[in-house]
């Protein structure tokens, strides 16, 4: 590849340090960028997060985390943490909808709550607000090796066949750095330059609409007519007002920039005005925070990445909050790519492994995109905009625990073609799914077999699957790809709590199964095939992963 300059903003500052090399990247030190770098340390790759804000977010901008994404946190050992740190109660609360809050016609319109996971998963949701959350991320990834370097911005790159080269400068004084890193990870935002420079449009509806988040400290109590709400579609203000912590609250109101509205516009008194008026209440205390805008919008890029840059979250796509969506997405794009780049950087696997990533998790957002908007027209019919017909809205948990990639890294099937989202309830197995939930006993622990998946590719065979075992462990000890392998038997290490664990695979007792570092089945076979090891080998080639390492013996 030739060298690209994607980026160059001028600067007049003549500081200059001497250069560093880092094995990844991040350009964003928000969400997704914090978690990126979190999976990234978990698998012993230690990354530089760049972040142009002097400090982790102060706004409300994520708040619901969906029980996949909990796995995937309990996969870091920080769900406890999170759920200690919890924030609101939107397990309690509805969503009204009135003229303000003192409405005496309240309208009630669905639940606020994710549902109870029940047999889907070992994790439920859960409450956690970003200015809480990203502290936990952030702390983490430090701990584990990650640099976060807050109040930076890159002002320029380049990247090669071996390498991305980047500028990084200080906002408060202009010292200039130049970083050296094997990949770049772009988690900068549905705004950030990296994505534009790179040259990758977007495609979709666009913006629908523009909004400023006020966060604001109030005596007001969470109740509408004594029933708890967590948040209130305003119809005075065509505005939506949000519980969170107990005496500050979220009001998230449109604005129109076409009629010359601007968010410096939203000054502390106007914003204490506007609270009052959607309160209903000219008394209450209504204290200015932080004024900040954002977009409703529908957009995913075209492509996910560009040689060694690769993009995340809102870089990669953009969702209306519609569905909790959006932050979610982001949060399994990071798991996707984490072990990926990890694989690479290890030997274990050549960077061909890394165009799975567009291809998997580009059509994931884009079917999801499809299940926001959905919800967004179904729920506020009064539209800015003409939009095309919705899909048919499915179950939450279908869109979260049922995402599916049909080719990537995985051996496909030949059978019938999966759903756009697999029900949730009906996860088989098949490859190019998340690995069914179970729950077993392993090393005398009640867990799930989710708690098996995490760092390293993962075996799991019947009780006379002893043929698969031993070719996983021959190439284990090849070195030629981190393999856990398990026997799943009630005589196993690993024992089944139901007799159902074949069944929920799609194996016999003969049979074996393959599930990536994400949790995701990569390939399976019913029974005994053939020469296991050469199988077994030829699944790895297929998957990718041997690809810097021909020389595996399949006899």
């Amino acid at each position: 590849m030739d060298t690209l300059k994607v980026l160059w903003v001028p600067w007049n500052f003549n500081v200059m340090t001497t250069q560093s090399r880092y094995p990844v990247l991040i350009v964003g030190g928000g969400l997704n960028g914090l978690a990126t770098a979190l999976l990234l340390s978990h698998h012993g790759v230690r990354s530089l997060v760049v972040e142009r804000h002097p400090s982790t977010s102060i706004q409300y901008k994520f708040s619901g985390i969906s029980p996949r994404s909990m796995e995937i946190f309990r996969t870091v050992g920080i769900e406890a943490e999170i759920r200690a740190n919890a924030t609101g109660d939107q397990q309690a609360g509805g969503i009204a909808r009135g003229q303000t809050l003192n409405d005496p016609n309240i309208s009630w319109m669905r639940s606020a709550a994710w549902k109870d996971v029940g047999k889907l998963g070992p994790c439920q949701p859960a409450t956690c607000d970003q200015h809480r959350l990203e502290p936990i991320l952030r702390a983490h990834a430090e701990r584990r090796g990650a640099e976060i370097r807050l109040g930076a911005e890159v002002v320029s790159f380049t990247q090669d066949s071996e390498s991305v080269t980047a500028q990084i400068r200080e906002r408060d004084s202009g010292e200039l750095s130049t970083i050296q890193a094997s990949y770049l990870i772009a988690a900068d935002g549905a705004s950030g330059r990296i994505r534009e420079q790179l040259g990758i449009a977007r495609e979709g509806i666009g913006e629908l609409q523009h909004f400023i988040n006020i966060i604001f400290d109030t005596d007001l109590k969470p109740f509408i007519a004594g029933k708890r709400f967590t948040s209130c579609f305003v119809t005075a203000l065509n505005g939506t007002i949000t519980t969170r912590e107990e005496g500050r609250w979220l009001l998230a109101l449109p604005y129109d920039p076409r009629k010359g509205e601007r968010p410096e516009h939203f000054d502390a008194k106007r914003c204490r005005e506007l609270v009052r008026s959607g309160a209903g209440d000219k008394n209450i205390k209504a204290d200015l925070v932080d004024a900040r805008p954002w977009e409703v919008a529908g957009l995913v890029a075209r492509r996910l990445s560009e040689g060694r840059v690769f993009l995340v979250g809102d870089a990669a796509h953009v969702m209306p909050p519609t569905g909790a969506f959006g932050g979610n997405t982001g949060i399994h794009d990071a798991h996707n790519l984490a072990w990926k780049i990890a694989t690479v950087l290890n030997g274990a696997a050549g960077s061909a492994l890394l165009e799975t990533y567009d291809m998997e998790r580009r059509p994931v957002a884009q079917r999801t995109l499809a299940q926001a908007m959905a919800r967004l027209q179904a729920w506020f019919k009064d539209q800015s905009k003409p939009l095309p017909p919705p899909v048919q809205i499915i179950d939450d948990y279908d869109v979260v625990f049922g995402q599916k990639y049909e080719k990537g890294a995985l051996v496909s099937e030949n059978a019938a073609p999966l759903r756009e989202f697999e029900p949730a309830h009906e996860l088989s197995g098949r490859p190019g799914t998340r690995a069914p939930h179970l729950p077993i006993v392993y090393q005398g622990r009640a867990c799930s077999t989710l708690d098996l998946f995490g760092k390293d590719f993962v075996v799991l065979t019947g009780p006379k699957g002893g043929p698969w075992r031993n070719a996983a462990s021959a190439l284990r000890e090849n070195r030629s790809v981190p393999l856990a392998i398990h026997c799943v038997a009630a005589n196993g290490d690993v024992m089944p709590v139901t007799d159902s664990w074949s069944t929920a695979y799609g194996i016999n007792e003969e049979g074996a199964v393959l599930v990536r570092p994400d949790g995701f089945v990569a390939w399976r076979s019913r029974g005994l095939s053939g020469n296991a090891t050469a199988v077994l080998t030829d699944v790895l080639h297929d998957l990718r992963i041997l690809a810097n390492n021909p020389a595996v013996a399949t006899s």
